[in-house]
C-alpha cells in the first residue's frame, strides 16, 4: 500500500511537476509576449503620432515661408527655421523608431531627400524673390514646390498606412494572445482544482500569476486607449455584425463637439455628413464592407458645430472572419480643410496666371502690329535708298547705310524678342516642307559674305557635301539658326575669318546633318559655355559693352535646333576662337521642292518680268501710307500694273469690277479687315463659279497662329511684316508662274 501510495504519489508528483512546469512556462512566456506586443503597439502609436506631426510641420514651413515673402516679417523667418528644425527632429525620431523596418526606412530616406529639396527650393525662392524686388512668384516655382510637398505627403501617408496596418495587426495579436492566455489560465485552474487537496499552495501561486497577467493586460488596454485619444485622427471601430461603432474623442472633436469616446451607431456619423455627399459616402463604405472595393479611401465634408463644413479624408481597414466576410472595420478621419484651401488657392492663382498670360499675348500681338507696320515702311525705304545710292554723295551714302543697318538691327531685335516669347510659351511652330540644302546655303552666302567683307575678314562656306540633298524641314528656321551663328562669329572676329563646313554624320539612330561654324575670334571660357545660351546673357559685361547685342540669338538658335530634334554644341577656348556645331536628324522627303524654294534671289525680278503678260494686274490692299509707298515702289520696279485699296470693303468692290492675278491683302484695316474681305471674295467666287484669285496675306502681328488664321480665312499664303522685298517677289512670282502654266 505504502509502495503503491509512494508510486502513485511519485507519479502524481512527476505529473504535477510537469503540469506546474508547463503552466509556469506558459505564464512566464505569455507575460513576456504580451509585454513585447504592448511595446510594439506603443511604438507603432508613437510612429503614427510623429508621422502625423510631420505633415503639420511641412505645412507650417510652407506657411511661414509664404508669410515671410508676403510680409517680410523676420518673425516668420524664425518660425520657418524653428519648424525646419522640428521636421529634422521628427525625421530622426521616426528613423530611430522604425529602424527594424526596411520599407519604412526607405520611405523616410525619400522623405528626407524631398524635404531637403523643398527647403532648398523655398530658400532659393526667398533669395530670388528679394532679388527681383518682390515680383510675384512664378507659377513654375509653385508647381515645383507643390510637387515636392505632394511627394512628402504621399510618402508620409504610405508610412502612416503601413503603421496603421501594423497597429491593426498588433491589436488583433493582443486579442488573440489574450484569448490564448485566458485558455491557459482556465487550464491551470482546472489542473489546480484536481490537485487542490494536495497542492493548494500551487493553486494560490497560479491565482497570483493570473492576477498579475490581468493587471498587465489592463495596462496594455489603457495604453492603447490613450494612444487612440492622443492621435490627431478621429478613430472609428465599426462592429459590422452588431452595427455599433466606437468613436474616439477626436472623431467629433475635430467638428467642435466636446464629447469623449463613446459607442454609437452609423446614424451618429450620417447626421454630420454633407447632404449632397451623405448617400455617396455611406454607399462607398458599404461597398467596401461587401467586398466590392479593394480599399476604403474617400474625401468628403462634415458639418462643424459652428455650421461650417470641414473637409475630411477617411481611410479604413477591414478585418475578415474564416469565411472571408468582413466583421469589423477600423479606420480614421483626418481634417484636410487646409489642403483643400491650398488647392483652391492654387486653382485661383493658376487662373490668374492664365489670364495674365492671355493679356501678355494680346499686348505682344498689338505691339507687334504697331511696331512692325511703320517698320515695314522704314525698312523698305532704307533698302530702296541703299539700292539707288549712285546719285548720292559720300555723306548721304553713309547716312543711308547707317539707316539701313539700324533698321535691320531693329527688325532683328523685334524678331528675336517675338521668337523668344513664342519659345517660352511653347507656341513656336515649324513650317516643314522640302527644300534643297545647297539653295539655302547659297542664300546664306549672299546674306553674310558682304558683312564679312565689310569687316575685313575672310568668309568660307563649304557645302559641297550636301549639294543635291533635298531636306524636309523648316527652311526659314534652319536658315535663321545658321545666319545667327555666322553673324555671331563675324561680330566676335577681328582678324582671320569665319569658316562654315557642312556634312553628314552617322549616329545610332540614323544619319544626321552637321554644320560647323568656326571663327578665329575672342573665344569663350569653358565655365561660360552654358551662360552664352541663356537669354540676355553674354560671357561677360565687357563683351556686351564692346560688341553689343541682346544675347538672344544663341538661346533662340539652340531652342529651334532642339525643337527640330537636334542640338547645338560649343567648343572653344579664350583667344583660340570658337566652333558652334549644329546637329539635326536628316529628314529626306521624296517630294520635290516647291517652285518658291528653287528660285534664286538674284534673278527674281527678271523672272517676274518675263512672267508678266499684257493684262497682268495686281491689287494692293493696305491702309498704312508708308507701306503703300514702299510696296508700290517695288511693284513699279518690276513693271506690274496694280490698283490700291485702303480698306477691306474697298478691296471687295475693286475685285468685283476687275480681274486680278494676285491680291496683296493686309490683315488689320478699318471698316472691314483682311480676313472678312478674303471671305467675301471667296464666297463670291464660289457663288459665281469664278476661278480662284491668289491672295497673299500681310500681317504685322507675326505670332503663332497668324498663318493658320490667314489660311482659314481663305488666303493662299502669308507674309509677316516688315515685308522683305525678295520674299514678296518670290510669292508673287510663284502665282504668276502657276497662272502662266495653267494658261
Amino acid at each position: 500500500m505504502d509502495k503503491l501510495f509512494f508510486r502513485n504519489f511519485l507519479i502524481f508528483a512527476v505529473v504535477l511537476l510537469a503540469v506546474v512546469a508547463a503552466f509556469s512556462y506558459v505564464l512566464v512566456s505569455g507575460e513576456e509576449d504580451l509585454q513585447q506586443t504592448d511595446d510594439l503597439v506603443l511604438r507603432t502609436h508613437n510612429v503614427i503620432i510623429e508621422a502625423e506631426q510631420l505633415t503639420t510641420y511641412i505645412e507650417s514651413i510652407l506657411a511661414a515661408q509664404r508669410a515671410f515673402i508676403i510680409t517680410g516679417d523676420p518673425t516668420f523667418a524664425e518660425r520657418y527655421e524653428e519648424k525646419k528644425a522640428q521636421v529634422s527632429e521628427n525625421l530622426a525620431s521616426l528613423t530611430e523608431m522604425t529602424s527594424d523596418n526596411h520599407s519604412q526606412q526607405s520611405r523616410l530616406s525619400e522623405i528626407r531627400t524631398f524635404i531637403t529639396e523643398l527647403t532648398t527650393k523655398l530658400e532659393e525662392r526667398v533669395t530670388e524673390h528679394d532679388a527681383v524686388a518682390k515680383d510675384p512668384i512664378a507659377l513654375g516655382d509653385v508647381e515645383i514646390i507643390d510637387g515636392l510637398r505632394n511627394n512628402i505627403v504621399r510618402l508620409n501617408n504610405a508610412v502612416l498606412k503601413e503603421e496603421y496596418d501594423l497597429l491593426n495587426k498588433r491589436v488583433t495579436a493582443v486579442e488573440q494572445k489574450k484569448k490564448f492566455y485566458l485558455v491557459s489560465l482556465v487550464s491551470g485552474m482546472l489542473a489546480g482544482a484536481i490537485i487542490l487537496i494536495l497542492f493548494n499552495g500551487i493553486l494560490l501561486y497560479a491565482q497570483r500569476k493570473k492576477s498579475r497577467a490581468e493587471a498587465s493586460l489592463k495596462d496594455s488596454q489603457d495604453r492603447f486607449a490613450l494612444a487612440i485619444e492622443g492621435s490627431r485622427d478621429g478613430i472609428f471601430d465599426w462592429d459590422v455584425s452588431s452595427g455599433q461603432i466606437f468613436y474616439s474623442g477626436r472623431f467629433f472633436g475635430m467638428l467642435g463637439y466636446d464629447r469623449g469616446p463613446f459607442m454609437g451607431t452609423p446614424e451618429d456619423f450620417k447626421e454630420v455628413l454633407h447632404p449632397e455627399e451623405a448617400e455617396h459616402v455611406w454607399q462607398n463604405l458599404e461597398r467596401y464592407v461587401n467586398n466590392e472595393l479593394s480599399e476604403y479611401h474617400q474625401e468628403f465634408r462634415m458639418k462643424h458645430k459652428t455650421g461650417r463644413w470641414v473637409w475630411v479624408q477617411s481611410t479604413g481597414k477591414a478585418l475578415y472572419d474564416a469565411k472571408g466576410n468582413v466583421y469589423r472595420v477600423v479606420g480614421a478621419n483626418n481634417d484636410i480643410s487646409h489642403i483643400k484651401m491650398n488647392e483652391e488657392r492654387l486653382r485661383s492663382e493658376k487662373k490668374q496666371a492664365e489670364e495674365s498670360n492671355r493679356a501678355k499675348s494680346e499686348f505682344l500681338a498689338h505691339m507687334s502690329h504697331e511696331i512692325r507696320t511703320p517698320l515695314t515702311a522704314i525698312n523698305g525705304i532704307a533698302e530702296i535708298l541703299e539700292k539707288n545710292h549712285a546719285n548720292l554723295n559720300d555723306k548721304q551714302k553713309q547716312l543711308v547705310k547707317t539707316l539701313n543697318t539700324s533698321t535691320s538691327s531693329l527688325k532683328d531685335l523685334i524678331n528675336d524678342i517675338l521668337d523668344f516669347s513664342k519659345i517660352e510659351e511653347g507656341e513656336i511652330e515649324l513650317n516643314e516642307q522640302s527644300f534643297d540644302l545647297d539653295v539655302m546655303f547659297e542664300e546664306v552666302v549672299s546674306m553674310m559674305a558682304l558683312r564679312a567683307s565689310e569687316k575685313g575678314i575672310s568668309f568660307v562656306l563649304d557645302y559641297e557635301d550636301v549639294k543635291g540633298t533635298e531636306f524636309y524641314g523648316d527652311k526659314i528656321r534652319l536658315r535663321q539658326i545658321v545666319v545667327n551663328l555666322i553673324g555671331n562669329a563675324i561680330k566676335f572676329t577681328e582678324e582671320g575669318g569665319v569658316t562654315v563646313k557642312t556634312g553628314f554624320e552617322d549616329r545610332e539612330d540614323g544619319e544626321w546633318i552637321r554644320i560647323d561654324v568656326s571663327d578665329t575670334g575672342i573665344g569663350i571660357a569653358a565655365e561660360n559655355f552654358d551662360l552664352v545660351f541663356e537669354r540676355f546673357k553674354q560671357a561677360d559685361s565687357s563683351v556686351s559693352r564692346k560688341y553689343g547685342g541682346t544675347g538672344l540669338g544663341l538661346p533662340i538658335s539652340r531652342n529651334l535646333a532642339r525643337l527640330m530634334g537636334g542640338d547645338i554644341i560649343l567648343s572653344s577656348a579664350p583667344g583660340s576662337g570658337s566652333t558652334f556645331t549644329v546637329l539635326l536628324p536628316l529628314k529626306i522627303s521624296r517630294e520635290k521642292a516647291t517652285v518658291k524654294t528653287q528660285i534664286a534671289d538674284t534673278k527674281i525680278t527678271d523672272k517676274i518680268r518675263s512672267a508678266i503678260q499684257g493684262k497682268t494686274k495686281l491689287l494692293l490692299v493696305e491702309d498704312y501710307e508708308g507701306n503703300i509707298v514702299v510696296i508700290s515702289y517695288i511693284l513699279d520696279d518690276i513693271g506690274l500694273n496694280y490698283d490700291i485699296a485702303n480698306t477691306g470693303a474697298e478691296a471687295v468692290e475693286l475685285w468685283k469690277n476687275n480681274h486680278y492675278d494676285v491680291v496683296l491683302m493686309d490683315v488689320q484695316m478699318p471698316e472691314m479687315d483682311g480676313f472678312a474681305a478674303t471671305k467675301a471674295i471667296r464666297e463670291m467666287e464660289e457663288g459665281k463659279k469664278l476661278s480662284r484669285t491668289p491672295i497673299i496675306g500681310m500681317t504685322a502681328h507675326a505670332l503663332v497662329g497668324d498663318k493658320d488664321k490667314c489660311i482659314e480665312a481663305g488666303m493662299d499664303s502669308y507674309l509677316p511684316k516688315p515685308i522683305v522685298e525678295d520674299d514678296l517677289k518670290r510669292e508673287i512670282l510663284s502665282y504668276l508662274d502657276s497662272e502662266r502654266k495653267a494658261g
